[in-house]
């Protein structure tokens, strides 16, 4: 038998056989700390076309400065303290408390969010303060995502030592997250249609709550024994190949046994972060196709629905998928997801930045656009589960937990990357004569 030991508790379980995790509760209980996991991205890329852009940073519903760069600042804000503070993780020693680096993150961005409320609340629109507002916004979303990804590269280097099923819980959490966010906003915007302020009150009030839930599933799981029995025994085997604590020559070891799966998540993602959310949220409605006729004439649930109800709703679908099935396998993946960059092309030639744009519109339908948004954001979830799920179970057992925090950190690089693609397109789109 094993002894393992929390702060007032000690667990003992067979180690050769594992607890039972009885009526699945850590599994929906990680599900739910996947909830928290991409919560700050969520909330900003959600709320902002209406209540940063339109509300805040247009002038008399004129475009500014402040709205046409809003959205690709923040991509660029929130990545690269996420991608910076995951390398760093890698180096930490990882058999740390779980508090100090999932929960003290946790509490951080609860802190992140209730400021965000105080500047909604207290703060209305003008002039004066559109530019300290746009920086001031901006170094929120650099300090959420410092926290949120010490906190994204710690879950999921601890839920490596478990059943690849419950990397795949946190991934339905996220993907779950990103829909009932959406599903709140389509909600308060028909009901508080024309108050924005309000929306942005509402909103990020259930934000909040959402994150305070994640706190307390975090607790719950480490009460459980079949947490503790994968978590100790996980510690076991790395002690056991000395690999316990990292170093240059055990990342590079398990970079080399997982490298492919390494690019397809980060080629995955950054093609997904290149179309969603810059490209897919400024497409404006065709003048042909069946969806034009029925969807609502008002801008922004048209927004809602195109953009962020099909985007979250089929990754979520195609998270669930692949729970299920396991295809490609981990040695042919890299070629539906290397496909997937012919998107880039089909949302550039939609109704992308019709205004100012000096290409053609090859795709003037709103059909297309949506049935392209499904097919992109379907295999987004599907293949994005994946190569997750496939990078820890490709190598070594004692270099799993190494092999996920890598993932998440190439997860990071994946987002930056599409960012900054979405940048270039942006700029590309309006003045080619640059290049």
């Amino acid at each position: 038998k094993m002894a393992v030991s929390s702060h007032s508790n000690t667990y003992v379980v067979e180690q050769d056989k594992a607890p039972e995790d009885k009526l699945n509760i850590v599994y929906w209980l990680v599900v739910l700390v996947g909830f928290g996991v991409l919560l700050p991205w969520n909330m900003f890329i959600t709320i902002s076309p209406e209540y940063y852009v339109n509300y805040w940073f247009k002038q008399n519903g004129e475009e500014t400065w402040y709205s046409k760069e809003f959205m690709g600042s923040l991509t660029i804000a929130s990545q690269l303290p996420n991608a910076t503070i995951n390398v760093f993780n890698l180096f930490l020693i990882l058999a740390g408390p779980l508090i100090y680096r999932v929960f003290v993150p946790v509490c951080f961005n609860i802190f992140n969010l209730s400021v965000i409320l105080i500047l909604v609340v207290l703060l209305e629109p003008t002039l004066e303060w559109m530019k300290p507002f746009f920086w001031i916004t901006l170094g929120i979303a650099t300090s959420i995502n410092f926290s949120n990804g010490l906190y994204e590269n710690s879950v999921y280097g601890v839920f490596a030592d478990f059943p690849h099923t419950y990397i795949g819980a946190l991934l339905i959490g996220n993907n779950i997250c990103g829909l009932l966010i959406t599903f709140v906003k389509i909600g308060v915007t028909y009901f508080l249609n024309d108050m924005p302020r309000l929306v942005a009150i509402v909103y990020f009030s259930i934000s909040l709550g959402i994150l305070l839930v994640c706190a307390v599933a975090l607790y719950f799981i480490t009460k459980q024994d079949f947490y503790h029995y994968y978590h100790q025994k996980g510690m076991q085997v790395r002690e056991k190949a000395e690999t316990d604590k990292p170093s240059p020559s055990i990342l590079w070891m398990t970079f080399r046994n997982c490298f492919g799966q390494l690019f397809n998540v980060w080629f995955c993602f950054a093609v997904t972060l290149t179309i969603f959310p810059v490209m897919m949220t400024v497409i404006t409605r065709g003048k042909y196709g069946f969806l034009d006729k029925i969807i609502s004439e008002n801008d922004e649930i048209y927004t809602l629905l195109t953009s962020f109800l099909v985007f979250n709703l089929f990754a979520t679908i195609g998270s669930i998928v692949a729970s299920k099935i396991h295809w490609p396998t981990p040695r042919y993946l890299f070629v539906a997801i290397v496909l997937r960059a012919f998107f880039i092309p089909v949302f550039f030639f939609c109704n992308y930045r019709v205004e100012t744009r000096a290409y053609p519109v090859l795709f003037d339908s709103t059909d297309i656009f949506v049935v392209a948004g499904i097919l992109m954001s379907f295999s987004h979830g599907y293949l994005s589960a994946l190569a997750m799920g496939y990078t820890p179970n490709v190598v070594p057992s004692h270099y799993s937990r190494f092999a996920a925090q890598l993932s998440v950190c190439t997860l990071m690089v994946g987002l930056l990357t599409g960012g900054l693609w979405a940048v270039l397109i942006e700029n590309m789109v309006d003045k080619p004569q640059i290049f």
